[in-house]
C-alpha cells in the first residue's frame, strides 16, 4: 500500500504521515529522512520532528540522497515513512550526483513501494505561489510536480492537508479504514 500526503508548509501533513505509519501494522518501521541540515531553521525542524515522532517506534534513516541506493541496504518488510519528496529533489536537483532527478527520485521510489508493505510518503503543495523568475526553481517546480502527479497515480490513497484538516482525493474508504 502507498500513501501520498500533500500539503503547504505547517499544515499538519508530518503529524497525518506518522498517525498513518503507526497505524500500519508492519514492522520494522522507517522514517526516511531526507532534509539536509543547512541553518538553524532546518535543524529546528529536524529536532521538532524527532520530538514529534518519539516513542513511536521509527527508526530514522538519513536518505538526503541516492534514494535507490540507501533502499537496497533494507530488508524486506516493514512500513516506511519518507519526509519529504521536495526536499530529496531539491537535494538531488541542486546537489546530488543525478543527471535526471525526477527518473532517480520515482526510480527510488518505486524500489521503496516493492521492498516495504506499507509506504507513507509527504510532499509539499507548492504551486499556489507565484511562479519564480529563475529558471532552475521553474524547473524545480516542473520536476516537483511531475514526482507528484506519478506518485498520485502509483499511490492508493492521496490526501491533501489543510490547516490540519485531511481532504482525501483517492482512496477514501482505504483511508476511513486505517483511521479507525
Amino acid at each position: 500500500m502507498q500513501i501520498l500526503i500533500s500539503g503547504g508548509a505547517n499544515s499538519g501533513k508530518s503529524s497525518l504521515a506518522e498517525q498513518l505509519a503507526v497505524a500500519q501494522s508492519f514492522q520494522p518501521r522507517y522514517y526516511f529522512a531526507t532534509m539536509q541540515v543547512w541553518d538553524a531553521e532546518c535543524a529546528r525542524r529536524i529536532e521538532r520532528h524527532r520530538q514529534q515522532r518519539a516513542g513511536k517506534g521509527f527508526q530514522t534513516v538519513e536518505v538526503p540522497a541516492n534514494l535507490l541506493e540507501t533502499i537496497s541496504t533494507l530488508p524486506q518488510g516493514g512500513c516506511g515513512l519518507l519526509e519529504c519528496v521536495s526536499n530529496l529533489l531539491s537535494n538531488e536537483q541542486f546537489g546530488g550526483s543525478q543527471e535526471d532527478p525526477v527518473t532517480a527520485i520515482l526510480d527510488g521510489m518505486a524500489a521503496l513501494q516493492k521492498k516495504l508493505d506499507a509506504v507513507v510518503i509527504v510532499t509539499n503543495e507548492v504551486f499556489t505561489d507565484r511562479v519564480p523568475n529563475d529558471i532552475a526553481m521553474q524547473q524545480y517546480l516542473q520536476n516537483l510536480g511531475n514526482i507528484n502527479q506519478v506518485l498520485a497515480s502509483r499511490s492508493d490513497v492521496v490526501i491533501e492537508v489543510c490547516s490540519g484538516i485531511p481532504i482525501c482525493w483517492k482512496g477514501a474508504s482505504l483511508f476511513h479504514e486505517i483511521m479507525l
